[in-house]
C-alpha cells in the first residue's frame, strides 16, 4: 500500500524570490539615504519611482508600501497614499500576525494625524477598534476624541472621550476630557474632570498644567474658552520684572508658553478654513513652524516674543538672506510658503488684535516690496551652491554681494 503524500507546507512570503529581491532593492534605497556621501540621498521623483520599482516587482512587499504612501501624502497625493496604505495593510492581515498588523495601524494613524489627515486616521482608527484587544480599546477611543477636536466635531469628540473614561479610567482621558471641556468654554465641568485627573495621578504635569489653566479661566472675566487662554493678552509687567531680575530661564519659558500658545490658536483656526486642503494647511503650520524657529534663534534682544510683529517687519531682508544661505535645498515651493504662512499668521494676530493692524499692513507692504529680489537672490545662489566650478573665496564673494555680508553673522 503506498504511504501517504506529505502535505506541502505553503511558503512564507519572505522566502519567495520576489520578497528577497523587494527587500535587497528597499536596503540599498535606505542605506544610500543613511549614508549619501557618494550619490546623494534618493529623494523626491526619484525616491517614489524607485519604491513603485520595489512594489511592481513585490505587490505585497508593505515597508515599501508605507514608504509609498508617506511620499504621496506628504505631497498631497491623498488617494495614492490611501491605496497604498490599504494594500500594505492588507499584505500584513494575509501573511503577516496579528500584533504585526496592530502595530502598523497605530503607526499609520500617528503619521496621518501628524500630517493633519484627521479624517482619514479616522477611518483607520474605526477599523482598528475591529481588531484591538478589549483592553487597549480606551486608548483609540481617546485617539479618535483627538482626531474629532481637529476637524471640530465637538460633541463626537466627547463621546468618544467618554467612552474612553467608561471603558478604562485613566488621569489622561480625564485631561483630555477637561481640554475638551474647556475648548466647548464649559469651564466648570472642565474643572471637575481635570482635579479628577490630577488626584489619579499626581505627577501627570499636563494634566496639571491643564487643571492650572481651567483656574485661570474661570477667575477671568475676559476669558471663557481654550481660545481665549490662547489668545490672552501678554503680561508685558511680568516680562519686565523677569528681564529686570535677570531671571532668563523663567524669561524664556514664559516667552515660549505665549509663543506656542499663539501657534495653537493659529493651528486651530487654520484647521477650519475651507480654504485650504489638509496638505495645504500642513505645509502652511510647517512653513510656519521653520521661520519662527529660525527667527527665535538668531534673535540676540531677550527672546523673540511672537506678537512683537516689528522684529520680522524691520528685518525681513536680513532674515530671508540668512534663510537663503542656511536652507540648502531652498527652492520656490519652500520660499512661497514661507511667504504664505508669515502671511498668515500675522493676519490672524492682526483680527484678533494682538497686533495692530497697520503694523501688519506695514509688513506685508515690505515683504511685497522684496519678493522680487529675494527669489533672485535664491535662484542665483542656488546656482552657486553646489558648484564646484567655483572656488570657495569666489562663492564668498557671490555671497557678500548677495546677501550685503548678512550671512557672516549669526544673529539679528
Amino acid at each position: 500500500m503506498p504511504e501517504p503524500k506529505k502535505k506541502r507546507r505553503k511558503q512564507k512570503i519572505e522566502d519567495t524570490d520576489a520578497w528577497m529581491a523587494a527587500e535587497l532593492d528597499y536596503i540599498d534605497l535606505t542605506t544610500t539615504n543613511m549614508m549619501p556621501l557618494l550619490r546623494g540621498p534618493i529623494v523626491g521623483e526619484e525616491k517614489i519611482e524607485w519604491l513603485e520599482g520595489i512594489v511592481e516587482e513585490c505587490p505585497e512587499y508593505y515597508p515599501a508600501l508605507f514608504d509609498l504612501a508617506s511620499e504621496n501624502i506628504k505631497n498631497g497625493n491623498d488617494e495614492a497614499g490611501k491605496r497604498c496604505i490599504d494594500r500594505g495593510l492588507q499584505s500584513l492581515r494575509e501573511h503577516f500576525s496579528r500584533s504585526d498588523l496592530i502595530d502598523a495601524y497605530y503607526k499609520t494613524c500617528e503619521f496621518l494625524e501628524y500630517y493633519l489627515r484627521f479624517e482619514l486616521a479616522l477611518e483607520y482608527y474605526n477599523q482598528l477598534l475591529g481588531i484591538e484587544k478589549d483592553k487597549q480599546k480606551p486608548a483609540v477611543y481617546d485617539r479618535i476624541a483627538h482626531c474629532y477636536a481637529g476637524l471640530n466635531k465637538m460633541d463626537k469628540a466627547i463621546e468618544y472621550q467618554q467612552r474612553a473614561i467608561e471603558s478604562g479610567s485613566s488621569s489622561k482621558f480625564y485631561s483630555n476630557m477637561g481640554w475638551l471641556e474647556m475648548i466647548r468654554g464649559n469651564v466648570e465641568e472642565a474643572e471637575k474632570t481635570l482635579k479628577k485627573a490630577v488626584e489619579l495621578d499626581k505627577k501627570d504635569d499636563i494634566a496639571k498644567t491643564n487643571y492650572e489653566i481651567c483656574k485661570t479661566l474661570i477667575k477671568s472675566k475676559k476669558m471663557h474658552n481654550w481660545d481665549d487662554y490662547l489668545l490672552r493678552e501678554v503680561d508685558y509687567e511680568k516680562l519686565n520684572k523677569l528681564e529686570e531680575k535677570e531671571e532668563w530661564e523663567e524669561y524664556e519659558d514664559f516667552v515660549v508658553d505665549y509663543n506656542q500658545s499663539r501657534v495653537n490658536a493659529f493651528r486651530r483656526h487654520l484647521l477650519q478654513n475651507p480654504k485650504y486642503s489638509a496638505g495645504e494647511r500642513y505645509d502652511i503650520m510647517f512653513s510656519l513652524w521653520y521661520i519662527l524657529d529660525f527667527v527665535f534663534g538668531i534673535y540676540d534682544d531677550g527672546y523673540f516674543l511672537y506678537d512683537d510683529i516689528e522684529v520680522i517687519t524691520d528685518n525681513f531682508e536680513r532674515i530671508m538672506h540668512k534663510l537663503i544661505f542656511k536652507t540648502g535645498d531652498i527652492d520656490d515651493e519652500i520660499f512661497d510658503g514661507v511667504y504664505a504662512a508669515v502671511l498668515e499668521f500675522y493676519n490672524f494676530l492682526s483680527k484678533h488684535k494682538l497686533v495692530e493692524r497697520d503694523e501688519f499692513k506695514e509688513l506685508k507692504n515690505e515683504m511685497k516690496r522684496f519678493k522680487p529680489p529675494l527669489r533672485e537672490k535664491m535662484l542665483r545662489y542656488n546656482e552657486v551652491r553646489h558648484n564646484d566650478d567655483y572656488t570657495e573665496e569666489e562663492k564668498e564673494e557671490i555671497r557678500e554681494e548677495l546677501f550685503e555680508g548678512d550671512h557672516e553673522w549669526p544673529i539679528l
